[in-house]
């Protein structure tokens, strides 16, 4: 999941891009209607200036294609589709897998994601090294249930290849469907010196995510696993704090393995609990640079705290595993995270549909790229697959001891 902003308080880039629309259909109309297809021989697309200073672009080629696929193509052609996707295509060309354009359709389940409630299979993914991989399965989500792992490579869904010109969000679509439908994973599995490919049949479900999930462990030491960063998360996690504050653990584990991120504000909220107020938890580096400070009563100060992370750590699991490492050299067990650093605004267009557009990168207090480097672990623990042991949970545990 990427990180977010929860309410996007800048106008300047909504009406930027709005502006950039509005134009764009002026050149539609002129370039459709004014500037005849056929014979023509200009470049494919062209900026024109009128006598009155009106910028205006014109694409003579799209209408070309347009209309030779409506006179040749033997079937039913699609308007909306054929719009949708040029627009989808236009974002996609931009190149980072993480701008996408979403239509009306994709742009409403991904809210119910942010919401923390929406029907399919349950895993997180990302894009890494040009190839679609699983963040991390949902906690009990079918996927999990199934065998999906952290890490797998999704090459196919439904015997459909993943291409290079496959969009994240195209993948979502296509794993996404109604509750008790099946859809089959092909899943390319990187183990020992050999990779293994396996189609992998999943029964939908509504996936409701339960993001804080709390249990006391002997010796009286906290083990707090945050699942994702919802809208709701930072209220669960608040009640957990009441309890921790009232029953004085000696230690919490807070355990962020397979947590894909989720909202900015949220990864601040919950690292506001451990640091005192105006620490800084993560700098945004984009057109300008703004940083992010915890703020509130850090009830959790002085409690010894162990982060637990994985290669499904990601985004805000990774901003509040570096807040607390490099303000409160607080240990990190585990693996290295995934590499996710870098913030999406959401910007909703008109008709429904929404552009997610990467506008920064974050950084660490202490300097450290979240996308580029990830977070590295100071105790790397690898888990046994092979046996029921948490020996990461353990490890944690045991850096906990006095």
């Amino acid at each position: 999941m990427e990180t977010m902003y929860q309410q996007p308080t800048k106008k300047r880039p909504l009406g930027k891009y709005l502006g950039v629309l509005l134009i764009l259909l002026i050149g539609v109309f002129v370039g459709r209607y004014i500037i005849p297809v056929s014979g023509v021989t200009a470049p494919s697309f062209e900026l024109r200036v009128s006598e009155d200073g009106q910028r205006q672009f014109v694409f003579p080629t799209f209408w070309e294609a347009w209309d030779t696929v409506h006179n040749r193509y033997i079937g039913t052609v699609d308007d909306e589709k054929l719009f949708y996707g040029a627009v989808a295509g236009m974002i996609n060309a931009v190149g980072d897998p993480y701008t996408v354009f979403s239509d009306p359709d994709a742009t409403r389940q991904f809210q119910q994601t942010l919401d923390g409630q929406f029907s399919g299979v349950g895993i997180e993914i990302g894009v890494r090294g040009g190839l679609v991989r699983v963040i991390a399965p949902l906690e009990g989500s079918p996927a999990q249930q199934a065998g999906i792992q952290a890490g797998d490579i999704i090459v196919a869904v439904d015997g459909e290849q993943i291409t290079s010109d496959t969009t994240l969000d195209d993948v979502v679509q296509s794993i996404r469907g109604p509750r008790g439908e099946e859809v089959v994973l092909t899943v390319a599995r990187e183990g020992e010196g050999e990779t293994t490919t396996e189609e992998i049949p999943i029964i939908r479900d509504t996936i409701v995510v339960e993001s804080v999930i709390f249990e006391t462990l002997p010796g009286n030491v906290a083990h707090v696993r945050i699942t994702n960063f919802n809208g709701d998360t930072t209220e669960q996690f608040t009640n957990v704090v009441r309890q921790l504050a009232t029953n004085k653990p000696a230690g919490i584990v807070l355990d962020v393995r397979n947590n894909p991120g989720g909202y900015l504000q949220t990864a601040v909220d919950i690292a506001g609990n451990f640091l005192d107020s105006g620490t800084l938890v993560v700098t945004e580096q984009g057109e300008k640079e703004t940083v992010h400070e915890s703020r509130g009563n850090p009830a959790l100060k002085g409690i010894p705290v162990v982060v637990l992370v994985n290669q499904g750590s990601a985004s805000a699991s990774e901003i509040l595993a570096g807040a607390l490492q490099d303000q409160l050299g607080v240990k990190i067990v585990g693996q290295k995270t995934f590499g996710k650093g870098s913030v999406q605004e959401l910007i909703p267009l008109k008709d429904g549909s929404s552009i997610r557009v990467t506008v920064a990168k974050w950084f660490t207090p202490s300097g450290r790229s979240i996308s580029d480097e990830g977070i590295e672990p100071t105790v790397a623990v690898e888990q046994d697959g092979e046996t029921d042991e948490d020996e990461q949970l353990q490890a944690a545990i045991e850096e906990l001891s006095p």
